[in-house]
């Protein structure tokens, strides 16, 4: 899911339209709404549902018709005739929103993170200072870099988690690793800063190496923190 690629971003665009087209007719706006709010949900759903040995007929044995039927249509769809619409419906939106060129249907251009302050959402002229981001982003939320979102798109009832499509919601706010063999130093980074201070160096300096894998070492024993005092470098409370 590299941010740069543009395989990810037709494959994200297709499974928000695949997640649409199985479920919506029969939930409704409202269930479905529900139903996408925690990502982790549709990810188990969608392989069971794909995975039904009746699915791939209009019908099951009992004369049922299946999750993939569009009951807004005279015809019975089958699963294949929903993948195939759901992949033109993922074509047609990334040509419509990045042109022609599939060169710039990059993932990172739609799947963004913003890092924002408990104060943001009042004022757009105070989020361009408190904020931090929007940075094109890699991963989503089935990778080991962790950077999920949800997949409803604009529940106004729910403002605080209102959120572009793709935008990046829920991930690592800290990395932490320890090395048993070196009990004195171990490495982590945040996603913005030590400091909660705006005005602050380090309000917002380590986003781009969170973002980019890379880590502080924090030295832990006495002899380093003495020569480091200017440097970043935490204590353990004994």
């Amino acid at each position: 899911m590299n941010e740069f690629s543009q395989g990810p971003a037709i494959y994200a665009v297709f499974y928000k339209h695949l997640l649409r087209n199985i479920f919506l007719d029969e939930m409704g706006k409202d269930l479905f709404e529900e139903f996408v709010f925690v990502a982790n949900v549709p990810y188990r759903s969608v392989p069971q549902v794909l995975d039904d040995s009746s699915a791939s007929a209009s019908r099951r044995r009992d004369g049922s018709i299946t999750w993939f039927d569009d009951v807004s249509t005279n015809q019975v769809e089958t699963k294949n005739d929903i993948i195939r619409r759901s992949l033109s419906d993922a074509l047609t939106e990334l040509e419509n929103k990045f042109g022609k060129d599939v060169k710039e249907w990059q993932w990172g251009k739609l799947h963004k993170v913003i890092f924002r302050h408990a104060f943001s959402g009042y004022s757009s002229l105070v989020d361009e200072f408190i904020d931090i981001g929007p940075f094109n982003i890699s991963g989503d939320g089935t990778t080991l870099f962790n950077t999920e979102y949800p997949f409803f798109e604009g529940i106004k009832k729910y403002p605080r988690f209102d959120h572009e499509p793709f935008e990046n919601t829920v991930g690592p706010a800290m990395r932490y690793i320890f090395d048993f063999a070196k009990p004195d130093e171990f490495y982590m980074i945040l996603t913005t800063g030590q400091s909660g201070n705006l005005m602050s160096d380090h309000y917002r300096d380590m986003s781009q190496m969170w973002l980019r894998g890379g880590y502080l070492t924090i030295k832990t024993d006495e002899a380093s923190i003495k020569r480091n005092k200017q440097k970043m470098v935490f204590r353990i409370k004994e």
